[in-house]
């Protein structure tokens, strides 16, 4: 599931302000189940503010103060990097939490901002990573990481779907995250699609990489031309890669060699995010040969007006959704 931050940040917010109606309480904890990543920052925001107890006994904080102090102040979602629980430090830290409020302090100590990006529909961006690395994220998407990429590993976590271009470094392996994965390489290119958390897959183009689900208890070590799929949340299984439209989105090119009309419309189903309704099952079974270049790829429409003369059909739009269905021509 998707969930819009700065959403998020106020319900934490108002569950340190003990606010929330039972539905945020729900909705906050479905977020917090979702990636171990969420809890740290729910529970390092919670012992921030929880110092100011220490602090003064009779102090009671501006939730909705601070909390914009919070927001004017960071540019990024900090991760934990928690201190070490010296008593100094926790004097320094209740100062700073009397001067300037819980939601400063912090800004002071807890560094590692955390980058997010985003995709809308037919929008995709190129990122360029702490290390050099390049990710072309898809649409849909949402790509988060930790600025500096401090740290034993390089980690981003991904929602949806994204091609890496991996720098070489040995001493530190770089981590693709979903909700149920991880992907682990030095340095090499694959692309991870994760648009429904419990069916992944990743496709390897260029060196090797180890797929595993989270607790690591199944893995596989995929090479160029392989893909590995998680199935159902619980099943690994490594196939080859058939499909030569699986980089489509990123290369904006779509080819058929003898392919079914059915699976032609899944391609450009994918490829458009569109609904396509094809009414004669029996033409799905034709076959097609034809290429695409990126300059042909501007429409959907025209598209169409290739593709369905070869296998006599005719296409239209229907419905306020506005989507494309195919009969036999007259």
């Amino acid at each position: 599931m998707s969930y819009d931050l700065d959403h998020i940040e106020t319900l934490i917010a108002r569950d340190i302000d003990k606010s929330l109606s039972p539905e945020e309480k729900k909705t906050l904890q479905s977020w917090l189940d979702e990636d171990s990543a969420n809890r740290e920052y729910y529970d390092a925001l919670k012992s921030t503010w929880s110092l100011t107890a220490t602090a003064d006994a009779d102090f009671v904080p501006a939730t909705e103060k601070n909390w914009e102090v919070f927001r004017q102040h960071i540019t990024a979602t900090g991760k934990r990097s928690f201190l070490h629980t010296y008593r100094n430090a926790l004097r320094v830290a209740a100062t700073v939490i009397l001067l300037c409020g819980a939601a400063t302090a912090w800004f002071v100590f807890f560094r590692q901002p955390e980058v997010a990006v985003y995709t809308q529909s037919r929008e995709k961006r190129t990122v360029t990573l702490p290390d050099g690395s390049k990710v072309f994220l898809n649409q849909q998407s949402s790509l988060r990481y930790a600025a500096g990429f401090s740290g034993r590993e390089r980690a981003v976590h991904l929602e949806g779907e994204a091609f890496f271009e991996v720098t070489h470094q040995t001493d530190k392996p770089f981590v693709v995250y979903t909700q149920h994965t991880q992907t682990q390489v030095l340095g090499t290119s694959f692309d991870v699609k994760s648009y429904n958390p419990a069916e992944v897959e990743v496709a390897v183009v260029t060196g090797k990489v180890a797929f595993s689900d989270r607790k690591k208890a199944q893995r596989l070590v995929l090479s160029s031309g392989n893909r590995g799929v998680l199935q159902s949340a619980s099943t690994l299984k490594q196939l080859p890669i058939e499909d030569p439209n699986f980089m489509a989105w990123k290369e904006n090119r779509l080819s058929f060699q003898d392919t079914r009309i059915s699976d032609v419309i899944n391609s450009l189903e994918a490829y458009f995010d569109v609904q396509i309704v094809l009414k004669d099952q029996e033409a799905g079974r034709l076959r097609y040969n034809g290429t695409f270049d990126p300059e042909q790829l501007n429409s959907l429409d025209s598209v169409l007006e290739v593709i369905c003369p070869t296998v006599n059909l005719r296409w239209s739009r229907e419905g306020q959704d506005g989507k494309y269905v195919l009969v036999p021509a007259q």
